[in-house]
């Protein structure tokens, strides 16, 4: 279940368990996201360059991320502190220039990306995992059912999930690792 660190812009993102990264829209959705315990966020759009500003204002230790197909949106949030780019197109060089991490449902090929900055993005949870650090989102989020394959995915190594439900998949992420042994319990109950 344990898997490499991830490093962003030369900051390391340390975890005992999967990490949550929050797809949000606006600078509240964030603050809300980070409030229930998201370790990354990340904005889509028009407004994600000053999206990102703000976010890296308002939470200067926050792994804040863009996601987009366009390289000069890319760089442009890149300039505004954005640590991760998740990739619609071939962002690679754009996540080189500015030793951004990179995720993309295809792994780069170009040198200039160091392996623990890469990410596969796999779309929706499925198995086998491949040998890289994955990013997954996880059908029916914030159910009954996607919180268990939530759970399964922690479970099998994905490092970062996606989701809208971040307090629900935290939890979850935080109980796979508990039972896997990568990390003390959040409370340890006796049953008699």
């Amino acid at each position: 279940m344990k898997t490499p660190d991830l490093v962003f812009r030369g900051r390391r993102l340390s975890r005992d368990r999967a990490l949550v990264l929050a797809a949000v829209e606006s600078l509240p959705a964030a603050r809300a996201a980070v409030a229930e315990g998201a370790d990354l966020v990340s904005f889509a759009g028009a407004d994600a360059e000053s999206l990102v500003a703000s976010a890296r204002e308002a939470f200067p230790g926050l792994f804040v991320g863009v996601d987009t197909a366009d390289a000069s949106v890319a760089a442009a949030c890149c300039e505004a502190g954005a640590d991760l780019i998740l990739a619609r197109a071939d962002l690679a060089g754009v996540a080189a220039r500015y030793g951004a991490g990179y995720a993309a449902p295809a792994l780069p090929s170009p040198a200039g990306l160091p392996d623990s900055g890469v990410v596969l993005d796999i779309g929706e949870f499925r198995t086998p995992l491949p040998d890289s650090p994955v990013l997954a989102s996880v059908p029916g989020d914030g159910t009954p059912g996607g919180l268990a394959l939530a759970a399964l995915a922690a479970s099998a190594g994905v490092a970062i999930l996606r989701t809208k439900h971040v307090r629900e998949v935290r939890h979850v992420a935080e109980m796979a690792a508990s039972i896997a042994g990568t990390r003390p319990p959040a409370k340890a109950v006796r049953w008699e």
